[in-house]
């Protein structure tokens, strides 16, 4: 047993009140007092009883080493009273001498005894940090090894004592330890970053605090250690440089144009006018342009990529670091006051289309997306990411030009296919007129003159002309080709007008048309000869896919009523031959037809007539007996509101 372990176990033992210890002393004390008392030694041997008071002052507190120390100089006294009368001779001077000496270590003892309590209770509180503390002498050897050592490092302070701090956790100092030493002698302090290993071999990186210790003398006697656990914080550090250096990179690198800006003087302002009392921002940017003027002065730009001094034909980035205003156009302040808005409504995202001029004077039409961050504190650094769509947009409009050249190719084809029925819709008023024409001259001639049925001949012949007047319009509506138009419009209308056209298919194949139309919906906005043209393919297709069938009725349904709130549903029913279902999933792709002579195009406008109006289109089979075309519209917003 080292001992170190000796030093435990008895320590152990005195804190659980073993009486080994007093026992011991009370031995020493009877076996002194006896050879005291019965011999006739010319020795002191009173003085023995110090090793008496030395015991107690291992085991009890002030009071009982004061009243060991006090038996003791009484047993002394004792000894000298029994043996011995009062007088000034040798045995007189060995009493007080015995005295003296257990006086002195008592007092001794109790001074030790404080200044170890003083170091206990600073060990003490040194165990109640979280922060390891360990001491080692000048030969980096360690003298003392707190709680925090102990859960830091992992091993128990009786394996650490007396170990060389720097060989037991392989500490790796970031210069040479003769330089550390060095400026640690010359300044008494050192501080920096190491790296230890555990006892279970991880490594950790703490921030080391060094603080030389010295005598009464000034002369250096330990270094005192403390260290703080930063591998986490070193981690996330390094992680949060490298977060920041992709960042950079694509911030640089990016194919967009991205501006980094400071909006917190204008959240600042917009915050102003809340404290006021404005809460509708919308309606007070439009009654207050000039804050609208003012708050893009306080946009500070704090960078921009190479992709936007590219865009904006920059010759250097710090010609674009100034102000919005150099490349602000009278459109982008209208969308910038929409930006504000968001703002002041705590919205984390923004998006708009507008115009900005570049640094040579060009026009480019961009799409702005700005990313306002959740915590208004961070407003300092908004991302704002600029999209040319300049050269979109004008594809965009080739394509629209192109889709309305062949939209209406196919409506003048659709017309030519029902030439005869037009034909037909026209001869009818026209030989009614004809008809009561003849009857007006016949009236007119007979005596007396028949006023009555000339004039119900004369309103037949208006009747019939009006008629005649309409399937005409209806004619040159879908003939002419001009821009789309969005204006409110009455579906019921749009379907009457329709049927009013496909009337002679309807007779010719015996179809069975039945509507079923809920009243007093709201308008939708639309253009007026793309959504007939829509109605007339979808009815052409239902009576051309009736005809093959000749084991049940012709039957078309036309529904239109409310979906979902806030949109019309139109539903065209056949008891045709059905769709088949390989071809449900391309059925609206262009080009693709099941007639032997068909273009493939009737569908495939149809779909794209109704997304740009904001519906949905779709087929279903009925079961074996035809199919049914739906299509969706939204109302109008006024309307429906």
């Amino acid at each position: 047993m080292n001992r170190s372990e000796i030093q435990d176990r008895l320590a152990s033992s005195a804190s659980a009140g073993s009486p080994v210890v007093p026992i011991i002393g009370g031995v020493i004390a009877i076996a002194i007092f006896v050879v005291d008392t019965a011999t006739a030694l010319d020795d002191a041997i009173a003085v023995l009883y110090v090793v008496v008071v030395l015991i107690a002052a291992n085991r009890f507190q002030r009071r009982g080493v004061l009243l060991v120390a006090s038996t003791c100089l009484a047993l002394t006294l004792a000894s000298y009273f029994v043996q011995h009368r009062p007088a000034a001779d040798t045995a007189l001077v060995r009493c007080l001498m015995s005295i003296s000496a257990i006086g002195a270590t008592t007092f001794l003892a109790l001074q030790n005894q404080s200044a170890n309590m003083v170091v206990r209770e600073r060990a003490r509180l040194l165990d109640l940090t979280h922060d390891t503390v360990f001491v080692r002498d000048m030969n980096d050897v360690i003298t003392y090894w707190n709680l925090g050592a102990e859960e830091q490092y992992g091993w128990r302070r009786d394996e650490a004592i007396g170990r060389v701090s720097h060989e037991l956790m392989k500490t790796a100092f970031p210069i040479p330890l003769e330089d550390i030493t060095a400026e640690l002698h010359c300044t008494g302090r050192w501080e920096g970053e190491l790296v230890h290993t555990k006892r279970d071999g991880t490594c950790v990186i703490v921030a080391s605090r060094w603080s030389l210790q010295k005598n009464e003398r000034g002369r250096p006697i330990g270094t005192m250690e403390t260290n703080n656990d930063i591998t986490e914080r070193k981690r996330a550090d390094a992680e949060l440089r490298e977060s920041e250096r992709r960042f950079r990179h694509i911030f640089q690198t990016a194919g967009v144009s991205i501006w980094e800006q400071d909006f917190s003087q204008v959240k600042a302002a917009i915050d102003d006018l809340k404290t006021q009392g404005v809460k509708d921002f919308t309606r007070y940017l439009a009654k207050h342009p000039e804050f609208v003027r003012h708050a893009i002065t306080l946009v500070k730009i704090v960078n921009v990529n190479h992709a936007t001094v590219k865009l904006f034909a920059a010759p250097r980035k710090e010609d674009l670091l100034v102000s919005l205003h150099k490349i602000f156009t009278p459109e982008s302040e209208a969308v910038f006051a929409e930006a504000l808005v968001a703002i002041a409504e705590g919205r984390t995202f923004f998006e708009g289309e507008t115009a900005l001029r570049t640094l040579n004077g060009d026009v480019l039409t961009v799409l702005v997306t700005i990313a306002f961050p959740s915590e208004p504190a961070t407003s300092g650094s908004v991302l704002v990411s600029l999209m040319d769509i300049t050269e979109r947009n004008r594809m965009q409009e080739a394509l629209q030009q192109a889709q309305a050249e062949l939209t209406h190719v196919t409506r003048v084809t659709t017309l030519g296919q029902l030439t005869a029925s037009i034909a037909h819709e026209v001869n009818q008023p026209l030989a009614a007129i004809v008809t009561n024409g003849e009857a007006c001259l016949r009236w007119l001639g007979q005596e007396p003159l028949q006023l009555d049925e000339v004039r119900s001949a004369v309103e037949s012949m208006i009747s019939e002309g009006v008629r005649a007047g309409e399937v005409v319009w209806g004619i040159r509506s879908l003939l002419r080709k001009t821009d789309p138009q969005r204006t409110a419009l009455n579906l019921s209308n749009i379907i009457d007008e329709v049927i009013l056209l496909v009337q002679r298919e309807v007779l010719n194949h015996r179809v069975s048309l039945r509507l079923d139309i809920e009243p007093a919906l709201p308008a939708v906005l639309g253009d007026r000869v793309q959504l007939q043209q829509v109605v007339m393919n979808l009815l052409i297709n239902g009576i051309q896919a009736m005809i093959p069938v000749t084991d049940r009725p012709h039957e078309l349904s036309i529904r239109l009523h409310r979906h979902e709130g806030e949109q019309a549903l139109i539903e065209v029913q056949d008891t045709g031959v059905g769709i088949p279902p390989e071809n449900m999933k391309q059925l609206f792709n262009a080009f693709f037809s099941t007639k032997p002579n068909g273009m493939g195009m009737g569908l495939s406008i149809c779909r794209s007539i109704i997304a740009a109006h904001g519906g949905r289109i779709w087929a279903t089979a009925n079961g074996g007996r035809g199919a049914t075309f739906q299509f969706t519209l939204p109302f109008a917003r006024e309307a429906a509101s």
